[in-house]
């Protein structure tokens, strides 16, 4: 397989990722759950634009969350947000405890990560990782 190095192309449009937008038919019951159950900050609020961004404690890229009357219920969203956390087991049974929705856990140690897939009210998937060194095998 050929590796592009962004590096050496010239003239690079695309730059970085600054946020991803989550859609919601329920607004006001999504921005309180992600604010409640997930931790997050809204950092600005348009309630009668049914938007809202939400910020990580630890900065970086946001989620814009967007009313939206026509997404239907249920709907699987087609681009995942991955989440970074420092304590993998402890933050997913916090998330669990608090009620959130985890839809699988996977302990992909051999590709370095572990993953747990989460669902919000709606069914919008978010998936929360952290990345772990391989253990040599005697």
């Amino acid at each position: 397989s050929t590796h592009v190095h962004f590096d050496s192309l010239e003239g690079t449009m695309l730059q970085r990722i600054d946020m991803v937008a989550i859609y919601a038919r329920d607004w006001p019951s999504m921005l309180d759950w992600y604010q409640r159950q997930l931790g997050m900050t809204a950092a600005y609020v348009e309630e009668h634009h049914r938007f809202a961004v939400l910020a990580f404690p630890g900065g970086g890229p946001v989620l814009h969350l967007v009313g939206d009357d026509d997404r239907e219920a249920g709907a699987r969203n087609r681009c995942v947000p991955n989440i970074g956390v420092d304590d993998f087991d402890a933050d997913v049974s916090e998330l669990a405890d608090r009620g959130v929705t985890v839809l699988e856990v996977v302990n992909d140690e051999d590709d370095g990560h572990r993953l747990a897939r989460l669902a919000d009210p709606e069914g919008n998937e978010l998936n929360l990782y952290t990345m772990v060194s391989a253990t040599p095998t005697p």
